[in-house]
This record gives C-alpha cells, structure tokens and sequence, in this order.
C-alpha cells in the first residue's frame, strides 16, 4: 500500500440520545510516512476487505451534491465539507452514534479514496494536538472493531468502466441507513452481472488439487440451490468451497472483479452453473456439463457428437410418429 493522505475528524454522539452531536475537525492531514498512521489505515483495510461488501455507484444526493470531480481531490477541504454532513444527518437520530472519521487516499493494485467510521470507545481515544491529533495516541486507535466503511476505487471513477466503484460493509440496516444515506448510492440489484462475474471467477480462480473446473461450477450450482433464497455469500461459498473465507475475495481483489458480496442466482444465471444450453441451426441442445465426456456427448473435428442409442431410438420414433400422421 502507498499512502498519500490521511485525515481523521471525530464526531462526538452517544447512542440512544437525541442530542446534538459535537465536532472535532482536523485543519491538517496527519503524516503518511508515520508508522502508527500507515497501521491505522493497513489494518482498516485489512478489517474491510474480510467483511461482506456491497457494490454501487454515486446517486445525484450525497456526496454528488458537493463533490463531482474526483480526479485532484483536496482531502482536507472534502472531509470536513462531508464530516459536517454526516454531523448533521445523525442529529436526533436516537440509534446513532458518534465516532472518528479516518479519510485516507491510497494505492494498491488501483487507486484509492476511504472513510471509515470508528467507535471512540474508552481507552482508544485520540489526543487532539495542533489542529490534528497527538501521532502517539493514534496507535490505540480500535481499528479492529470500526463501525461502517466504504471504499471509491478512483480508478474506476475516473474512467469510462460501468464498474461499480463504491465497495462498503453490510450491515445493520436500522444503523448504516443513515451513513449509506450520507454517502448517496444508486444500488439497483444488478444480480445479471454478479452471475456473469461468478461464472467467470469459476473459468479463472486457481484450483485446489483434484478440482475440476465442471466440479467447481457443479459445487457452486449446489451451493446456491441449498440457500435459503438462492442467496450467495461469496464469504460462505468460499468457506464451503475452498475452507477459507478469504480465497475468493483475494482473487477478486487481486483481478479488481466487479461483484457485489451477497446476491441471489436463480433461474437461468443459476442453471449455466449447471448445464450447457445452446441454440444454432434450429437445433437446440441441453445437457448437464457432466455429460460433455467421450462416452456421451464430445466435439470432435468441429462437430457435436452423440453417443447415445436411446436418444437416437427416441428421435425415430418421433420421425415415424410425424410420417404416420402425414398418411
């Protein structure tokens, strides 16, 4: 990771309180180059990336409302234009709780803008010093348990991609409205993608030893038909495939993958997982992928054949039907 800029700001509100919260704000960002700094932001992403994600990109409310151009942003001047927005949406929001704010720009395999909200609890709190916060106290920072994040990959922003940029935690609805509110999603469900997406990661991810590639597709297809909804958790597909909840989301964070964390697979996104369905010169063909063997159906010179006396049996039958009503 390259860490360019780090800002942090605190907004002060208990839960369960209707009164008004209270500001902290920064003036300066903190040094990048400071080891306790670069393991605040380390350690945020690391925490994010193990979390279920949700894709989406910008509505017109939101951060649009101030904020259009992403390609040279100013970090000190945006927080503190969007902290005060945050301040003021949680205002008389009884479930609502305060916290610091850490913005922070960064580079890994693509470019970079999170927030992260982390809870001020006892014992992590930092020690205002200059317009900023006392480098020392940074280091008790509770970055392990922080509370709500999102990361706006500006790579994908500042391009022509369709991708989705916005990646951020799910979490509990009743609590993370607001600050989802705040930030300003167009999150239409984009299931057909997501699908796309698996299907590819399935043609592309490493194996495990003795994995085939029609295996992982069959185990995927299982998966999701056992799920309560057809619903795919890409954490827990991946525990239940690979035994680690982290193989998928490397690869995809590694192959920058489009795809949101949870989804639902059903009708034909889930049946490709499956089966081999395909249409040309009015003949259509479906058959589970199992079945493409060289005891049943194979390609050989560039054409499809079948090995099967029953079907062959069937189709006469079916032509002699069609002769006998013509008589």
């Amino acid at each position: 990771m390259t860490l360019s800029s780090v800002i942090i700001h605190e907004i002060k509100k208990e839960a369960n309180t209707t009164n008004t919260a209270t500001l902290y704000l920064s003036n300066t960002t903190l040094d990048a180059t400071n080891g306790y700094v670069l393991k605040i932001v380390t350690s945020l992403e690391e925490s994010f990336s193990k979390k279920t994600l949700k894709r989406a990109k910008f509505s017109d409310d939101g951060f649009q409302e101030d904020f259009q151009d992403y390609s040279a942003i100013d970090i000190v001047n945006f927080s503190d234009v969007l902290t005060k927005k945050l301040k003021n949406k949680i205002d008389g929001i009884s479930p609502a709780k305060g916290g610091y704010l850490v913005f922070a720009k960064y580079t890994t395999t693509q470019e970079f803008l999170a927030i992260f909200l982390v809870r001020n609890t006892e014992g992590s709190k930092l020690i205002p010093s200059g317009g900023s916060w006392n480098l020392d106290s940074t280091q008790y920072l509770d970055v392990e348990h922080f509370a709500m994040g999102a990361k706006i990959n500006l790579s994908i922003l500042n391009s022509n991609s369709e991708d989705r940029y916005i990646s951020l935690v799910r979490g509990n609805t009743d609590i993370s409205s607001y600050f989802e509110a705040w930030i300003g999603l167009d999150d239409p469900k984009q299931e057909n993608k997501d699908a796309q997406a698996l299907y590819n990661i399935a043609n592309q991810i490493e194996l495990l030893a003795g994995m085939t590639r029609d295996s992982l597709k069959r185990t995927i297809f299982d998966y999701a038909k056992s799920s309560n909804g057809r619903v795919v958790n890409l954490r827990d597909l991946s525990t239940y495939i690979f035994q680690d909840e982290d193989y998928i989301a490397r690869y995809c964070e590694q192959n920058n993958v489009d795809i949101d964390g949870e989804f639902k697979l059903t009708g034909a996104n889930l049946g490709r997982f499956y089966k081999v369905s395909v249409k040309a010169n009015n003949i259509e063909l479906t058959a589970p992928r199992s079945s493409f063997n060289p005891n049943e159906i194979e390609i050989i010179d560039g054409q499809v054949v079948i090995h099967s006396s029953e079907l062959a049996q069937q189709i006469l039958n079916a032509l002699n039907a069609d002769i006998d009503i013509e008589q």
